[in-house]
């Protein structure tokens, strides 16, 4: 037997739906479900179904009831006892939690409650799992006890509807900080678009854009939170959403993905380690954040020789290995492929070139293998370069001038005389 209360009131037998009566009769069941095994006296369910003005004849109509749902409902699994027993002039439900729907949506959040920030890839399977107990497209919220009536199902109604609301935002909270944003817009945006203005959904979605890169699209957001406020409820945005709004707007550093620097500087402390960074210093580790930052601007200056001797050139390119990585990493990944595409197409662009180094960095940060390659092809790209440049001197006093027949390169700390 399975019962169901996370959209209308139903039972199901062996997946069979089961005839429940009118819908004061499944009030009652609703009610001795909420109960969770526990008994339910005959006053409180008069009064549960009925409010502040009962009928003369409650007790024997709730006693009809009794009768009518143990026809329909039959025994417990075992057979040995009725589903529905008396107690104490009142009735229980002897149904086990995961008979019912709303009992295993709540004890899977309970199970991912602890591990919220400290396993949160585990808890986004559990909180996952327990989100598609409401059987709704989506993270869409559904509309329980949807076919019975009276304020004790409204106020309930309402109650499980914020917990599906709670568990939704721990759900996004935890892929935001596992990096997944990109996945993450297209559900955010759905739930933003089927509910009332939400403020706290906004700021994720906000979050997701501006993490993917997407500045402009996460301002657009804040701007249709305010419209729709305005022409719905007549109200302005919150203070917090504010200055949310104003952290992307002066691109605040603190919305970035949180980088694990343990994971990143014993992934850098190898070869990297004893190679020089593209900008001249030696380092003996790199974040995601430096990382992409150079591997952007080699993008943009490939593309920038491909489009000014032709596209051959840009395959002779220091940077087109680097490239070519980049271009496989974002496969299937719309989104970042545009982002690429727009550098390739205007690698002057700054705003373009600074949106690839973010996708970049997002992508160097959820997967390791593909921070160790684009470093390695970084390093390779920039030793490339050099190597092309022709003859360098570094040295610490330079007395006597050369000549040379190439062009030369110079670094070090010197004085000439």
């Amino acid at each position: 037997m399975q019962f169901r209360l996370l959209s209308g009131v139903a039972a199901y037998s062996e997946g069979v739906w089961i005839h429940l009566g009118d819908r004061k009769q499944r009030l009652v069941l609703a009610i001795l479900l909420l109960a969770e095994s526990r008994p339910v006296p005959m006053e409180q369910l008069i009064d549960k179904v009925w409010g502040n003005e009962p009928i003369a004849s409650a007790r024997k109509v709730i006693h009809h009831y009794m009768s009518e749902l143990r026809g329909h409902l039959g025994r417990t699994v075992s057979g040995s006892t009725d589903l529905l027993p008396k107690h104490d002039g009142g009735y229980r439900l002897l149904a086990s939690r995961d008979q019912v729907d709303l009992h295993r949506f709540r004890d899977l959040v309970s199970t991912a409650q602890p591990l919220i920030r400290h396993d949160d890839a585990r808890a986004v399977r559990t909180l996952r799992d327990a989100l598609s107990q409401w059987g709704t497209p989506g993270l869409r919220v559904g509309e329980p006890l949807n076919d019975v009536t009276g304020q004790w199902a409204l106020n309930h109604r309402h109650n499980l509807q914020e917990e599906h609301r709670a568990a939704v935002i721990d759900c996004m909270e935890a892929e935001l900080r596992l990096g997944l944003h990109t996945r993450l817009i297209p559900e955010l945006l759905d739930l933003t678009a089927a509910g009332p203005p939400d403020e706290q959904v906004t700021a994720l979605l906000m979050l997701a854009y501006y993490r993917a890169g997407r500045s402009a699209e996460a301002l657009a957001a804040f701007s249709g939170l305010r419209t729709r406020l305005a022409e719905e409820i007549g109200a302005d945005p919150g203070a917090d959403i504010e200055r949310f709004h104003q952290r992307i707007l002066q691109r605040d550093p603190g919305l970035d993905l949180p980088i694990d620097a343990n994971r990143f500087t014993a992934a850098g402390s190898g070869s990297a380690a004893d190679t020089d960074d593209p900008s001249g210093s030696r380092t003996e580790s790199r974040s995601p954040d430096e990382v992409g930052r150079h591997a952007a601007r080699l993008v943009a200056e490939g593309a920038r020789k491909g489009n000014s001797k032709g596209i051959g050139a840009a395959w002779l390119s220091p940077s087109a290995p680097l490239i070519e990585r980049v271009r496989t990493r974002f496969h299937g990944d719309l989104a970042a492929q545009g982002t690429l595409a727009q550098v390739e197409l205007n690698p002057a662009d700054v705003v373009a070139v600074t949106a690839l180094e973010r996708v970049l960095i997002m992508h160097l940060i959820r997967d390791l293998a593909f921070f160790e390659d684009i470093t390695r092809l970084v390093d390779q790209a920039h030793t490339a370069k050099q190597a092309a440049s022709g003859p360098a001197i570094v040295a610490n006093t330079i007395k006597t001038a050369a000549v040379y027949h190439a062009p030369v390169t110079i670094s070090g700390d010197f004085n000439i005389s």
